[in-house]
């Protein structure tokens, strides 16, 4: 532990226990501080207090306050927090994306280099709504630096618990029990409020108040405007007794108002309140609460969850017109701050479709709400509205209509095109270029239902330009539906989704080539590269380098040029698993950092899960699983955050992880549902992988015959296109089945086959090489947990050392045994690596 710092941490305004006293000057000597208490015990006011007179004596401080937005958002918002110290790591932080288990160790590494020059303290407010599986370990990470001038500090109401990082020495802990007031602190902050009380009513406060200082606060604030206490120990009934009671009408009705926002700015609270501008009372009754907070780092104010619970009660309980009327309040205030998701929320309590349907939900907007199940919520909406309301809203139901297509929810789809057909066949009240408009985005959206058919697609797409530029004087016309959804749908690999027909690669790649530039036209630059990306995967898995490396660079120009980030990605990955063919370690390092840039340079949650997708398909393909995102690790999670053309393709890679970490039970019962789904959606690549898979894992448990047949399936998908790589990427184990392959398919294929094979295993083999020099063949990661293994640490030790989780480590030591040809901790004893 650090030498702490004398610091000043009481103010003239406020009273806290001794033991709370010492506690706050403990932060300065420590590299994290977490604080943990359930609402209402003065964790931020003590913070603020405390850090008030830091700022005195030359301290710094920065804030961040989490409400509740999705993972990604608040790990933005840490980020910029570290911006105030460290810009460089900063940046690094946010290109790990949202921390998972594995990327633990990454976070501690950057916090070891991270630089400040003054006393600074970071803090980061209701950090239990964060929502990550791993709070603690976050803290942990963070506490790895060594700066005598930074202070991390989460304050939070309970977290789970977890053990291993409980009684961590660089952490300084502050608890429920450190805020609770003795008899002493009790009668000082009753003075301070300006109650004079006797001791016996003193005695009383403590007893009914057991030390809590929101009870304190509120029988002092009560005793000094009445005389007398509260008989109550229930926290709602003192509410009432001693707020609650004492407020006008007019008053009440706007707090009720209030409770219906999470947060809300003077400008939110004035519409609740029915004003033009917030009257000076109201702001002074905002500003003069020690139930309502204003949260500098958002601009919003917060109503304390004590106040803010009795509040809701007491609305569930008032007139129908009065919650009709506060509900709309709320409606129109959401709007105001352009949260039109919760603003629809509430119209839909009112009932009036028509305000949801105005509201201006583009496919942008919605696309980012994508983890807050907004999806779910338009489904809902969608059987509840009546038909005759949806009809007067075709645009809002293209939308919509294009969320339920991404989403898989083909009924839903059809449902909203059948009314969408019935507004073209009777149009009422639309004029001449809306229905032409209408007619062209719904050309548009029937492309997708021949999804991954590129001639069928395509005769849409020139159907809806000719809709769409009827009444445009651009040649691009604008659409309502394409937003920021990748063109990929997510996943980083065009061929994985228009690859639908062994044989006919060649006639698809031509069919591309002269389809993309009309969907180019019409949707205004959205996809731009596709066609190039294609052609470059294609000759990558023949093993054509040169053509492969020429249509990449093609591809990234003309992505670039219109700033199609997904088509990038899907460039660069193509140039990072060429590096690997070729052996090019320096490349390899190269394209892997600026893939790596792509996820710090744009907030676009997207494009942060396809930065994912890049380097765990980089990383299999070195045999390395450690470093892989949570949400690739789950099936569940990868459906969940993928759009549902991308599913095949994610389990996929889940399929490769599954394989490295030889979990054969798990991959075989994943295999046969993940090919029936990727046939269903005519995707070859996946199909092809998952038997590749198959044959390995049985070749591996020396059942031959069935690692035969698995193969002769995978080449028979694979050989009238040429499609070697998937085979290069498991050479040395199918080797001898490919010489066996040879009486019975095509020689010169097989034999080019085998020659990739070789050439891919080279590579991986010069690549790890220069990642790792001079070290043997386990991974740097895996040397570790070795190591330690090699002290008979157990799984667990190993996995709270690393920041890893208890799965990771008995997975690793799977392969560590196989690499170093052993079978048990016993003979690693006697390993050198």
């Amino acid at each position: 532990m650090r030498e702490m710092k004398n610091q000043r941490t009481r103010s003239e305004a406020h009273v806290f226990p001794e033991r709370l006293t010492a506690l706050l000057a403990g932060i300065s000597g420590y590299p994290v501080t977490v604080v943990e208490a359930p609402s209402g015990f003065g964790k931020t006011t003590a913070l603020r207090e405390f850090l008030k007179g830091m700022e005195q004596d030359g301290g710094r401080q920065s804030w961040y306050t989490c409400f509740g937005e999705p993972p990604s958002k608040v790990w933005e918002g840490v980020c910029l927090l570290f911006g105030n110290v460290d810009m460089e790591v900063a940046q690094k932080l946010k290109g790990l994306s949202h921390p998972t288990m594995e990327s633990l160790p990454d976070i501690a590494a950057l916090m070891r280099e991270c630089r400040c020059d003054m006393e600074t303290y970071l803090v980061i407010d209701n950090y239990q709504l964060f929502e990550t599986p791993i709070p603690y370990g976050i803290a942990h990470a963070f506490s790895a630096h060594s700066n005598q001038n930074l202070h991390v500090i989460f304050i939070s109401q309970p977290l789970p618990a977890f053990e291993n990082t409980l009684h961590d020495g660089n952490i300084h802990r502050l608890g429920t029990k450190d805020f609770f007031f003795d008899r002493e602190n009790t009668a000082r902050l009753c003075r301070l409020k300006g109650a004079r009380m006797s001791e016996w009513e003193l005695d009383q406060v403590q007893s009914i108040s057991e030390g809590w200082v929101s009870a304190i606060l509120l029988q002092a604030s009560l005793y000094k405007e009445t005389g007398s206490l509260a008989d109550a120990r229930d926290m709602g009934a003192l509410v009432e007794t001693a707020t609650w009671n004492r407020m006008s009408e007019e008053e009440r009705d706007f707090l009720l108002g209030l409770s219906l926002l999470d947060t809300f700015t003077l400008k939110q609270a004035a519409i609740m309140g029915g004003y033009s501008t917030l009257p000076e009372p109201k702001l002074k009754m905002l500003r003069n609460s020690f139930f309502i907070s204003y949260i500098a780092d958002k601009g919003v104010y917060s109503v304390h969850n004590i106040l803010n619970n009795y509040l809701k009660q007491r609305f569930e309980n008032q007139p129908r017109d009065f919650v009709q009327t506060m509900t709309r309040r709320a409606a129109v205030a959401c709007e105001a701050a352009s949260d039109y998701f919760q603003a629809a929320k509430h119209f839909i309590k009112l009932r009036d479709y028509g305000a949801v349907l105005s509201l201006p939900f583009t496919s942008r907007y919605l696309n980012e709400q994508k983890e807050k199940d907004i999806v779910d919520f338009l489904e809902r909406f969608v059987g509840e509205c009546p038909e005759e309301t949806l009809r007067r809203y075709p645009f809002a139901l293209l939308t919509f209509a294009f969320q339920f297509m991404k989403s898989g929810k083909v009924v839903l789809f059809s449902q909203l095109l059948r009314l969408l057909r019935m507004i073209t066949n009777a149009p009422k009240g639309f004029s001449e270029a809306e229905l032409s408009r209408i007619k062209g985005e719904m050309a548009l959206l029937l492309s997708f239902t021949e999804f991954n058919d590129i001639e069928k697609m395509s005769f849409y797409h020139r159907e809806a330009i000719a809709h769409l530029t009827m009444n445009d004087e651009s040649d691009s016309p604008r659409t309502v539906i394409f937003g920021l959804t990748p063109w990929t749908f997510g996943v980083v690999s065009v061929l994985c989704l228009f690859w639908s027909r062994s044989g006919e690669l060649d006639t698809q790649l031509s069919l591309m080539d002269e389809c993309m530039p009309w969907y180019v036209k019409l949707s205004g630059g959205h996809g731009t590269g596709a066609d190039s990306v294609m052609r470059a995967e294609a000759h990558l898995y023949r093993g054509e380098e040169a053509a492969a490396e020429a249509a990449s660079h093609r591809a990234l120009y003309l992505a670039r040029s219109t700033r199609q980030i997904c088509i990038s990605l899907c460039a660069e990955l193509v140039l990072a698993r060429l590096a690997i063919l070729r052996g090019d370690g320096g490349a390899y390092a190269t394209i892997r950092e600026n893939i790596r840039k792509y996820g710090m340079e744009t907030p676009e949650r997207a494009v942060w899960r396809m930065v994912d997708l890049c380097l765990a398909s980089l990383d299999l393909s070195l045999g390395t699983t450690e470093k892989l995102p949570d949400w690739l690790r789950e099936v569940e999670s990868i459906r969940k955050t993928l759009y549902v053309q991308g599913h095949a393709c994610g389990l996929m890679i889940y399929g490769k992880l599954l394989l490295l970490e030889r979990r054969y039970p798990e991959l075989y019962g994943l295999t046969e549902p993940a090919m029936e789904f990727a046939h269903g959606l005519k995707y070859e690549l996946p199909r092809l992988y998952q038997l590749i898979y198959l044959a390995v894992a049985k070749k591996d448990e020396g059942l031959d015959v069935s690692a035969m047949e698995y193969l002769v399936r995978a080449l028979e998908i694979a050989l009238p296109d040429g499609m070697y790589l998937p085979f290069a990427e498991f050479g040395t184990m199918l080797m001898p089945l490919l010489e066996t392959a040879k009486a019975n398919f095509d020689l010169e294929k097989i034999n080019a086959l085998i020659t990739l094979c070789r050439r891919h295993s080279s590579g991986i083999t010069s690549i790890r090489g220069y990642l790792e020099p001079e070290k043997s063949s386990l991974t740097p990661r895996e040397r570790e947990i070795a190591l330690l293994a090699k002290e008979r640490s157990s799984v667990r030790e190993i996995a709270s050392r690393l920041f890893i989780s208890e799965n990771t480590v008995k997975s690793a030591l799977k392969i560590i045994y196989a690499k170093l040809e052993i079978h048990s901790k016993n003979e690693l004893a006697g390993k050198n690596f």
